[in-house]
């Protein structure tokens, strides 16, 4: 059983930003801008955007946090984000999610100039996703398994892959990614029938689900490649756990992404060659 290392693969992406920023900056052009919106004062959304200001100023982009208070509402965000639609200097920015339940996170999304949305979840970007359009920017998550599994070597044509979880933020993307590179896709939602069935027939198997330790060695065959988004505390020691019980797992799958240290950092590395592109399309 070998280990997908997100942790090393992302580096070597954030490796690759980093040079290009400072080519940027010898060149005497302006550097790339990136701003974050963070409602409210939910613990793991803080400790997400703290982390993705300090990737950003690690490689040398500009990076800006916009901090609304947990009672705000949907028209102050959005009257934020179509001040950043136009701005020319900001190349991309996200909003992220969860939003405090009052919100319409949709109306809070489509509100999004495409272009600037570097989270890809814009209906505009994942439709253009679907239509393998050259123009989408894919959600950072499903981008950061692709590239992750392209490291490796891991073929996906011709081989079944089976993604547990049907969210737009993850399952529905990452299954448009895969068909258009010929693997054949089921998805899995709460009421699939079977599931572990089902599960067992993948070659690889995606767990997206926030379900701590739900995939347990009854949903694998033998030498499957398992990808686990999860990223949840586990009820009774609080540790941080995946989708996977990973000690029940043991020695069934060919690869495996831990957690912590395998699809959360290639999250953050996609989400800032995401920016890098956007930067690009805006100095044209």
């Amino acid at each position: 059983m070998k280990i997908l290392d997100g942790k090393r693969t992302s580096q070597k992406i954030l490796d690759e930003i980093s040079s290009e920023v400072e080519r940027i900056v010898l060149d005497g052009k302006r550097v790339p801008r990136l701003d974050l919106i963070l409602v409210g004062e939910d613990f793991a959304s803080v400790k997400y955007v703290q982390i993705k200001e300090q990737r950003a100023r690690e490689l040398g982009i500009d990076c800006q946090t916009h901090h609304l208070g947990q009672d705000s509402t949907t028209e102050e965000v959005v009257n934020l984000i179509k001040t950043l639609n136009a701005f020319d200097e900001v190349d991309g920015f996200m909003v992220q999610l969860p939003l405090p339940v009052h919100m319409d996170t949709n109306i809070v999304l489509e509100s999004i100039e495409p272009t600037k949305d570097v989270d890809g979840l814009t209906s505009v970007n994942l439709g253009r996703l679907f239509q393998n359009d050259p123009k989408a920017i894919p959600p950072a998550t499903p981008l950061g398994i692709i590239r992750l599994l392209e490291e490796y070597g891991i073929e996906v044509s011709g081989k079944k892959s089976v993604i547990l979880g049907s969210s737009n933020i993850v399952g529905v993307p990452l299954s448009a990614m895969l068909l258009r590179r010929h693997s054949t896709v089921t998805i899995c939602n709460s009421r699939t029938v079977n599931i572990q069935e089902v599960a067992r027939a993948a070659d690889i198997l995606i767990s997206a689900t926030g379900v701590p330790l739900l995939v347990k060695s009854e949903f694998l065959k033998k030498g499957a490649v398992v990808i686990d988004v999860g990223s949840n505390r586990h009820p009774e020691t609080g540790k941080l756990v995946g989708d996977v019980d990973w000690e029940d797992v043991q020695g069934i799958p060919s690869y495996i992404t831990p957690v912590p240290g395998g699809v959360g950092p290639m999250t953050v590395a996609s989400l800032m060659l995401n920016l890098m592109n956007c930067y690009k399309q805006n100095e044209r």
